[in-house]
Formats: C-alpha cells, sequence, structure tokens
C-alpha cells in the first residue's frame, strides 16, 4: 500500500483526489492524514478513511513537520493554493517524502533552491498540473525540442475590454471547474504564465523553447516537438483525476476519464495568445528572462491583485497594472541560494504589490 498525505485537502484538487480514492481508482492508496487551513468537512473526511486530520496553515513548518512524522507518509500530495504552498513542499522535501506537486507557487518561488534541495535528499517531485503531467510522462519516451503548453483562453478569450468584469464573469471559466483563485488566474492567463515559469524550472527549457496556445476544449493538455520535427501530445477530458491519479499512484489500468467521441463529430482548434489582451502571460515570460527574484516577486504580486479584487478592492484590468508596477520596481536576476533570500524577496514584492491594491 502506497501512504498518501494531502495537504490542502478541501480545496479542488483535494477533493478530486479524495473523490476518485472513494470510486476505486487507487485501490492501494491508503489515505493516512489530511491538512486543511480551515473547513467543517476535513473531520468528515479523515473519519471515512480512518486517517488523521489537522489544521495546518501551509506556513506552519513545525506542525507540518510533526504530522508528517506522525502519519509517515510515502508521497505527500500538495494541494495548498498560492504561496503558502511553498514552505508545505520545502518541509516535505526536508523529511524526505516525494511530493505530487499541484502548487506552482513552489517551484516559481523556490526555484533552483528547491529542486537542489528536493535532489539532495533524493525526492521525486511529480507535476499534477494536466499541463505539467502531460509534457512529464510525453518526455519519458521522447527527448523533446519544444514545449507546447495550452489553454483555454479563460471566459475572456474574445472580450477585448475587461475594465468592467465582475468576480461572478471572472469565476465562470468555460471548462473547467477549480478553487477561486486559479479560476481568475485563468481569466488573465496568468496561471499559465506561472506554468511556464514552472515548465522551464522542472524541465529544463529555455523560455523561447516553451510556447503557449490557446486550445478551448482543454483536451490537449501539452505537447511536445521532437527534433525532426513531429508534434506529441497527451489528450484527455477536461479532468483532473487522471493527472492526479497518474502522480500518486501511476499507470494501474483503471479507467480514470471518460473516453473521448472520436466515433462522434469531434473538432480541436488552437490559435495563437494576444499581448495586449492578456498581459499577464508576456509578463510572465518577462519575468523568466529576467531571473530568480522577478519570479518570485510576479508570483506574490499577483496573488495579492487576485485578493484584491475578489474583494472588490480593484478592477479586473488592475491586476495586470499592478503584477507589471511590482516587476518594474526591481529585484535580483540571480537565483536565491537560501529560503530566507526568498522570503526577503517575497516580503518587498508583497509589501509592494499592498501598497498598489
Amino acid at each position: 500500500m502506497t501512504r498518501l498525505l494531502i495537504l490542502g485537502a478541501t480545496g479542488s484538487i483535494g477533493t478530486t483526489c479524495l473523490t476518485a480514492i472513494k470510486k476505486g481508482l487507487a485501490p492501494d492508496v491508503e489515505v493516512v492524514g489530511l491538512t486543511a487551513s480551515s473547513s467543517p468537512s476535513l473531520p468528515e473526511e479523515a473519519e471515512y478513511f480512518n486517517s488523521e486530520y489537522a489544521y495546518i496553515d501551509g506556513t506552519d513548518s513545525d506542525a507540518l513537520s510533526s504530522f508528517i512524522d506522525r502519519t509517515a507518509p510515502d508521497i505527500i500530495l500538495n494541494a495548498i493554493a498560492g504561496a503558502s504552498g511553498l514552505p508545505a513542499t520545502l518541509t516535505a522535501i526536508s523529511k524526505g517524502k516525494d511530493i505530487a506537486l499541484a502548487n506552482k507557487e513552489s517551484i516559481v518561488m523556490g526555484g533552483c533552491f528547491l529542486l537542489e534541495e528536493a535532489k539532495a535528499r533524493n525526492v521525486r517531485i511529480i507535476p499534477v498540473d494536466s499541463e505539467h503531467s502531460a509534457i512529464y510522462h510525453l518526455l519519458q519516451s521522447k527527448k523533446a525540442e519544444r514545449l507546447i503548453i495550452t489553454a483555454s483562453g479563460g471566459p475572456f478569450a474574445d472580450r477585448a475590454d475587461t475594465a468592467t468584469v465582475t468576480i461572478e464573469e471572472a469565476l465562470h471559466h468555460p471548462t473547467w471547474r477549480m478553487g477561486k483563485k486559479i479560476t481568475i488566474d485563468s481569466a488573465t492567463l496568468a496561471n499559465k504564465g506561472l506554468e511556464v515559469m514552472e515548465a522551464s524550472l522542472l524541465f529544463g527549457f529555455p523560455p523561447e523553447r516553451i510556447d503557449v496556445t490557446i486550445h478551448r476544449q482543454s483536451v490537449v493538455h501539452s505537447m511536445i516537438e521532437t527534433s525532426d520535427g513531429a508534434v506529441y501530445a497527451l489528450m484527455s477530458p477536461p479532468d483532473m483525476t487522471l493527472p492526479i491519479i497518474l502522480a500518486i499512484r501511476g499507470e494501474n489500468g483503471k479507467r480514470a476519464v471518460s473516453p473521448l467521441p472520436f466515433s462522434s463529430s469531434f473538432s480541436l482548434t488552437f490559435e495563437g495568445w494576444d499581448k495586449k489582451r492578456f498581459p499577464m502571460l508576456s509578463l510572465a515570460y518577462d519575468a523568466l528572462k529576467l531571473g530568480g527574484g522577478y519570479r518570485i516577486a510576479y508570483a506574490r504580486a499577483d496573488e495579492c491583485a487576485v485578493n484584491a479584487f475578489l474583494s472588490g478592492r480593484i478592477s479586473f484590468d488592475r491586476i495586470s497594472e499592478i503584477t507589471s508596477a511590482v516587476l518594474s520596481s526591481g529585484f535580483p536576476a540571480s537565483e536565491p541560494s537560501t529560503y530566507e533570500e526568498i522570503l526577503e524577496i517575497d516580503r518587498k514584492a508583497r509589501k509592494k504589490a499592498e501598497d498598489l491594491c
């Protein structure tokens, strides 16, 4: 049996994972622990799985460390949203536990420091995001020259003026059902920007060899192009069950998602993205090229701005304006070599962003 600990168990990824296990899609996975920052459903889920549970904020490394010792997992699913996922990932690495990672900010902000810590402790980081899961598995059998990450385009792919976008409109994603923060990020394509940065670090590709294409059906999760010009894709319905199961269990022969309807009318489309319409993706490429401190600043500025939008303090189009202003305030181009350096850059970016919100 594989012993699984889920961090952020009551969010979108956590609940999808628990539902999949209840359906018998991972029969040799035992849920030994669940955490959430706050949720009335946590004790109920823990009782169902006969597992331990704890209310732990992702930044409380001491509490999480003790909980990991108590539950003794083989693998940890980090489904915590936002920057709070980084200290949780580092705590899991310090314990030598393999990580199924659904938290983009961990890689974007932790960068080379986090990856080197994982390598030193022989910790596997298995991506859960459908895009990175696709690339991860495609690269098992092929050597790629280029990565092609797909984006649904969110609810505003055809809307030029976003100044009057409401919270309800921004949270109405056309193909995915996700948490609030990631849904807003999908509407601005900041989510894709974070994925470009994460893919660059995880798979060792420079930004000029990572492309983004708008694919509204969300069936092709990512593609790789080989040196001979062939393009290989991983396709499945827009359902996070498959990448989650692949991360915590690997291939086990059980169908995790519905079959694609190739026997009926079925079309897939791809198109380029507009830099003016989606400045957050353009800013992400800039941050990746500028260096480590700018990636951290981008992630923190975006999170602060999204929170301000969701609380009604700023308009939708201000998210990119605030992120741009934070990046222009200057950060180290070099990779942070300690966790303390990461925290200092994060603190500066957060203060600047909060002042603008």
